[in-house]
């Protein structure tokens, strides 16, 4: 059982966050439509997803509790990166620890994570060498599943990326299926300049 944090703490993530990081995940894939992956990633996916997120030269970033417990994390990866016309978009992946969800933990990493892409000479603790001016990221995606049964009948998430400055531009229906269960998804986007 982890504690609630007196202190929060947002960090770089680094490879001895993987295992918190994995853990929270399988939570998600397991319980939830949150995600529509149906297998739980190992150490070594988080790892490699870690490193691809760096690699790109975009933020990975902890929350972390009392002894230093991973509470939530987040991070943005290139939309569709292999097409470089969209090189000035990203995607952005957010969660927290289940039994630390409304607590602000996820506001925090979301605001952090926009400043960090809209101004990241200003960060370089979380990206140690900027992307040039011609790969500037411009755009920042969230792509959300609707779960009925969730928050707000599954548009409380909607909602909490809108009062961040998003605007929603896409509803797909029932393109996810998980749980025997058809899923719609949301985009939303955030433009940064």
């Amino acid at each position: 059982m982890i504690s609630t944090a007196s202190t929060l703490r947002l960090l770089p993530c680094a490879e001895e966050h993987i295992p918190r990081i994995r853990a929270i995940l399988e939570h998600y894939v397991l319980n939830t439509v949150i995600t529509f992956s149906l297998v739980p990633p190992t150490e070594e996916d988080v790892f490699q997803n870690w490193k691809a997120v760096l690699d790109q030269r975009l933020p990975f970033i902890v929350a972390v509790g009392d002894e230093d417990q991973v509470l939530g994390f987040t991070y943005a990866t290139g939309f569709r990166s292999a097409r470089k016309g969209y090189r000035h978009t990203v995607e952005l992946s957010l969660f927290c620890h289940p039994d630390h969800t409304a607590k602000g933990i996820g506001r925090r990493l979301l605001t952090t994570l926009i400043d960090v892409l809209r101004s990241p000479e200003k960060f370089p603790e979380y990206v140690d060498k900027p992307r040039s001016d011609d790969d500037k990221v411009r755009m920042v995606l969230a792509c959300m599943a609707v779960d009925e049964s969730g928050w707000e009948n599954g548009l409380g998430l909607r909602d909490f990326y809108v009062s961040h400055g998003f605007e929603e531009v896409g509803h797909l229906k029932r393109v996810g299926h998980k749980f025997d269960t058809w899923i719609d998804t949301r985009y939303l986007q955030l433009c940064l300049w």
